[in-house]
């Protein structure tokens, strides 16, 4: 799989400013987050060669340039600059002078994209095999992170996982909400005061709703429920209503209520999922989600056990 190595320089690096950014409306949006846009630039050629599109992230319109958002953006670039794995999103850019942006290598959708398109669709699973492969890429990356460059990914869900093609690889993105490990891959609170752990509710894990110890643990939980996104089709912890014709559920309070005590809790299976189809899907789907983390897998774990039942699984595709 050497073809899909993500590579980590590049000859424009150094000339950020001579970059030509078109006016958004020219520019395809990937996704969104707190005060941030993720747009795709498509780059004409040069020289005769084809260049590979980017993905770059830039503050929304509404928000206007501040020293909080260009230092966030900024220690997101350096960590990115420093990340060398096949499994994480590449470092092409970063520029804050006309144009506050950070330019990333750009891959075919979001995880999150595909349920959506999944459920416009079909409204089927995906394939136990695909389910597996993203518990192999991601688990992988997170090994790296974990051990290697020791920090706390601190927001896996569906839409920080970008897709390749039909799953030839999965990669890890976004990593503006990171905490640092120690070398137990632990997250010191105390000689870290001026670094919080974000992250998002719904794919939050026990300890962190409970204020507990955070360790690199943490993230094979929210990756857990990822893998449940797949299985569901929809976000943690939501209930579809069953007698409806439309997968839409009702939001008012008390529904909200219900939903926020089930956070940190591991979410049921749907009920048109197999065992027998998902059995190595959701024995990695309930090994992520323990409630006691020193019973989750590492993230070495993890991709070792997936990477040995994709090798074995013959699933018809979806």
């Amino acid at each position: 799989m050497s073809e899909f190595k993500t590579p980590t320089k590049s000859k424009l690096q150094e000339n950020n400013d001579n970059i030509t950014i078109p006016p958004s409306p020219f520019l395809h949006k990937l996704g969104y987050g707190t005060g941030v846009s993720v747009l795709q630039l498509v780059r004409s050629p040069r020289a005769g060669l084809i260049r590979s599109p980017w993905a770059l992230k830039m503050l929304n319109k509404r928000v206007k340039p501040n020293k909080v958002y260009k230092e966030r953006l900024q220690a997101e670039a350096d960590l990115l600059k420093r990340l060398s794995h096949p499994n994480i999103v590449g470092f092409r850019a970063f520029s804050n002078r006309k144009i506050l942006y950070l330019g990333m290598e750009s891959c075919d959708l979001s995880l999150g994209d595909m349920i959506e398109k999944k459920v416009e669709d079909d409204c089927e699973p995906f394939a136990a095999k695909y389910i597996i492969k993203v518990a192999t890429d991601i688990g992988s990356a997170l090994d790296y992170l974990h051990t290697k460059i020791q920090i706390l990914h601190g927001d896996i869900k569906s839409y920080n996982v970008l897709v390749n093609g039909n799953f030839i690889i999965c990669k890890l993105c976004d990593f503006g909400v990171t905490v640092p490990l120690d070398e137990n891959g632990v997250f010191d609170k105390e000689n870290n005061k001026n670094v919080a752990y974000y992250g998002t509710e719904a794919w939050s894990a026990p300890e962190v709703l409970n204020d507990g110890l955070i360790t690199c643990k943490t993230d094979i939980w929210s990756l857990g429920l990822t893998l449940w996104e797949m299985l569901s089709l929809a976000p943690p912890h939501t209930v579809i209503d069953e007698d409806s014709d439309a997968s839409v559920t009702s939001m008012d309070d008390s529904y909200m209520n219900d939903a926020f005590e089930r956070y940190g809790t591991r979410p049921e299976i749907p009920a048109n999922i197999t065992i027998e189809e998902y059995s190595d899907a959701l024995s990695l789907f309930h090994a992520c989600t323990e409630a006691d983390p020193s019973l989750r897998p590492s993230g070495l774990h993890l991709a070792t056990a997936a990477a040995e039942m994709l090798n074995n699984i013959q699933t018809p595709d979806k």
